[in-house]
């Protein structure tokens, strides 16, 4: 049964639709019974409005593997084309992702410290861990590329034609770890045309962004296009206390942790990236695109803030803070502090801007791909097209998680290494006059990585090492879906993947125990100072297999000319695999199963008042079982366990309306109700009942609704020779909880958050000049966090504060 909030929104989308359809015709009797002075705006989101005509515009994707309108495409879809990535101001894909019903996407996620980690959620089912040994629970695809890591997953919107967000689980088109959704991302093509922009953005908080296009047609059949673009702003956390000399923990022989030591603006944005994409079309049966790609990020830590401590009393809410505060702290000074104990009144600032870290810094990542893409059509209506693709990112990041002058947990990732390659046969086509529509292919992935790890603890307690944190992932699946059309506007389609993977980790790590013999004894069994342990045996190698079939079955029909209705059935698979990191030692490397989801959705697309009125709405409902779920052990080691099921009901309304020519308005709705069903206890995590999950228990990033408003209107007679473009956005979500254990210290109240722009663009000019104002009221919110009640640190990543800038760009 829905929540009661979540009961409300969905009773309220009656009324969402009368006002809205009330509000349609009204504006569409004005239009006709005078001459508008206005053109219709650009698109502001994926229903927007095309400028010359003041009619919708029309979308196009390709979520099923060919052309289609997005209203006749039987799946809840978010679609961002080029003129509305303008138009939102939007520089990197978490930006746009946010602007989607049941879609969270965070910059960066817990325990990694990395300012590009991405964590996505949809509808309630994503990854909250980095971890090489996890999958994603929603999928990210660049012109056909699955990316397969958290690690570098913030994506710039580097000359991006169209984002499409897919809902719900993809398993037979996309294949595994789609469970919560698709990120298809599609980039702009080289043109016929000479030509090109550039872009300069200047603003608060030191902002300068450039980005720059050229498109080169060589040859009748060889075109090129070239994209970069540099982004450069300062971090909004300052640290207090700013270290006199680098970090100088201990570090494995040979290496030395990176980074500057010093962290005065935690959140900061140094990234630079580059595309080049070469199309060869001769103008026969055959196509090939090529295309390479880089990024480079130099960057400080995620902007994380203490925001609690546990443990000072009571060791089972945090171990290692109790060990510290009762057995090294009361011999130890702090300078500028009246005590050197651990705790929320000497480092808790009381604000998201503000920390007294001082340990690890730096986030350095380096990533490069190339892929390409064969396209043959041995006859008109069958494509053969084969797609191939290597990606590689490497690097260092750094965290300080206690927030403090003290080493009670600082981490470095000090040689994050992955590898993936990638091989599609693509089988794309139709027969029977076209009332059979067909995709099938096969797929293999294969991908190598390591993510060796140092963590300093406590001088008393010890300092871990994880010296060989090896993986090797291999997959292969076949899949088939076809489309039938049973009757005149009545199509049946069934589909079905098969995917095997492989996969393999190994590993060596442990702790050696620190300078006190008592926490040793209490802590690892009596243990004296400077004991090896290993956290699990010594060189562990493992390995496993994985196999799954995910079926999909739709029924679509087509009441009127622009009216769908559909019903649909999905089923789709995560990869299971293996904890990577420990720090109370286990007999053996912990493993976790796959997880799966089972979803019914119900979906109806219609336009109206001759394409002035688009309202798309989708009702679901999802069986989640042996959820991945990442809690923290005793001692403070996040483990992912396969924790039980649970029920996901919900829907998404997404409504835009031209009332007048050169007026859009926008909304969309997204309701959620998450549940668990059942729980499955596992002895490895040997949690205090406080910090267990339980029936009550929320799930993570489920809102019980969250809604968006959007205004944009084209004035374009106010000023002489030019239009003036009117933009502005209202968000607001519900209560939220940001991890998996409910901590009150990740919670997030119901919050809103407004952005407003202004652009000019002069009728006979080639340029446009935008003024803009992101987070309007300054509201603040935790956006990631890791609350560890293993150790008794909580800390917690908030949002951007309200910024302002003035964006320049020209087309020539």
């Amino acid at each position: 049964m829905l929540s009661g909030i979540a009961y409300r929104s969905l009773r309220d989308l009656s009324a969402a639709l009368r006002i809205a359809l009330v509000g349609g015709t009204i504006g569409y009797g004005c239009c006709a019974a005078a001459q508008s002075l206005y053109s219709a705006s650009p698109a502001s989101n994926a229903q927007g409005a095309t400028e010359d005509t003041g009619i919708l515009e029309e979308i196009t994707i390709t979520a099923q593997r060919r052309q289609e309108r997005l209203q006749d495409t039987p799946i809840s879809i978010t679609a961002f084309t080029a003129s509305a990535i303008e138009r939102l101001g939007a520089t990197d894909v978490q930006q746009l992702a946010n602007f989607a019903p049941n879609v969270r996407f965070d910059f960066t996620a817990p325990v990694s410290g990395a300012s590009d980690a991405a964590g996505i959620f949809i509808r309630g089912v994503g990854q909250a861990d980095f971890a090489l040994t996890t999958e994603a629970g929603v999928g990210t695809y660049v012109d056909g590329v699955y990316m397969s890591r958290s690690i570098g997953g913030v994506l710039d919107v580097l000359d991006i034609d169209r984002l499409e967000i897919l809902r719900g689980p993809q398993g037979t088109l996309f294949g595994r770890n789609t469970i919560g959704g698709a990120l298809n991302i599609v980039s702009a093509k080289p043109t016929d045309d000479f030509g090109g922009s550039g872009e300069l953005e200047l603003g608060s908080f030191n902002r300068r962004n450039l980005r720059g296009t050229l498109n080169i047609p060589v040859a009748n059949s060889l075109r090129l296009r070239l994209t970069a673009s540099s982004k450069e702003e300062d971090g909004y956390v300052h640290s207090i206390l700013i270290p006199q000399s680098p970090s100088t923990s201990t570090v494995p022989p040979g290496a030395s942790i990176p980074g500057s030591g010093s962290q005065i603006d935690y959140g900061n944005q140094n990234r630079q990236a580059a595309r080049l994409i070469a199309v060869y079309d001769p103008h026969s049966k055959f196509t090939a695109e090529w295309s390479v790609d880089s990024e480079r990020v130099r960057e400080n830590n995620a902007p994380a803030v203490l925001v609690g401590v546990t443990g000072e009393t009571n060791p089972s809410l945090g171990p290692v803070v109790f060990l510290y505060n009762t057995f090294q702290a009361p011999g130890t000074s702090l300078a500028g502090f009246p005590n050197a104990r651990y705790t929320c009144a000497n480092f808790c600032t009381g604000r998201p801007n503000s920390t007294y870290a001082t340990g690890p810094n730096g986030t350095s990542i380096n990533a490069w791909g190339t892929a390409l893409t064969l396209g043959w059509h041995p006859v008109s209506n069958l494509e053969v097209k084969s797609i191939s693709a290597f990606h590689e990112e490497s690097g260092f990041f750094n965290r300080d998680a206690d927030g403090s002058p003290i080493d009670l947990t600082h981490t470095s990732n000090y040689d994050y290494q992955h590898r993936q390659f990638s091989q599609e046969f693509q089988f794309n086509g139709s027969t029977w006059d076209d009332r059979l529509k067909f995709a099938m292919g096969v797929y293999y992935f294969h991908e190598t990585g390591s993510d060796p790890l140092l963590v300093t603890f406590p001088s008393s307690f010890g300092t871990l090492y994880q010296d060989e944190d090896r993986v090797e992932n291999s997959s292969l699946a076949g899949y088939v879906q076809a489309t039938f059309e049973l009757a005149k506007q009545l199509s049946f389609t069934a589909g079905g993947r098969y995917t095997r993977d492989e996969k393999t980790f190994d590993t060596d790590q442990y702790l050696i125990t620190g300078t006190s013999p008592i926490i040793g004894a209490i802590a690892f069994g009596g243990a004296p100072p400077s004991t090896l342990i290993p956290l699990v045996p010594r060189n562990s190698h493992v390995n496993n297999t994985f196999t799954n079939t995910s079926p999909r079955l739709s029924l679509d029909y087509k009441v009127l000319r622009d009216t769908l209705v559909y019903i649909s059935y999905n089923e789709g698979y995560k990869g299971g695999g293996y904890n990577l990191r420990y720090v109370a030692p286990e007999p053996a490397v912990v493993p976790f199963s796959p997880e799966t989801v089972k979803t019914w959705e119900a979906g109806f697309k219609s336009e109206l008042l001759e394409r002035r009125m688009r309202i798309n709405l989708a009702l679901f409902s999802t069986t989640y079982k042996d959820m991945q779920l990442t809690e923290y052990q005793v001692l403070g080691a996040p483990i992912t366990t396969n924790a039980g099921e649970s029920k996901i009901k919900g829907g998404e309304l997404e409504l835009v309306t031209v009332p007048l020519d050169g007026l859009e308005l926008s909304y969309s709705l997204g309701v959620l109700s998450a549940r668990y069903q059942s729980l499955i206890p596992n002895p490895v995590l040997n949690l205090p009942a406080q910090e267990q999950i339980t029936l009550g228990s929320k799930l993570q990033k489920t809102p019980p609704n969250e809604s968006l408003i959007g205004v944009n209107y084209r004035l374009a007679h106010v000023v002489p020779g030019g239009s003036i473009l009117l933009h502005a956005d209202w968000r607001f979500t519900a209560d939220t909880y940001n991890d998996a254990q409910n901590s009150q210290f990740l919670f997030q109240p119901a919050y809103n958050i407004g952005n407003a722009s202004v652009t000019y663009e002069p009728n006979a000019a080639n340029w446009s000049l935008r003024v803009f104002v992101n987070d309007v009221t300054n509201k603040r919110y935790i956006v990631s966090g890791d609350s560890n009640y293993g150790i008794g640190f909580h800390e917690a990543e908030f949002n951007r504060p309200r910024e302002w800038g003035v964006a320049g760009k020209f087309t020539f």
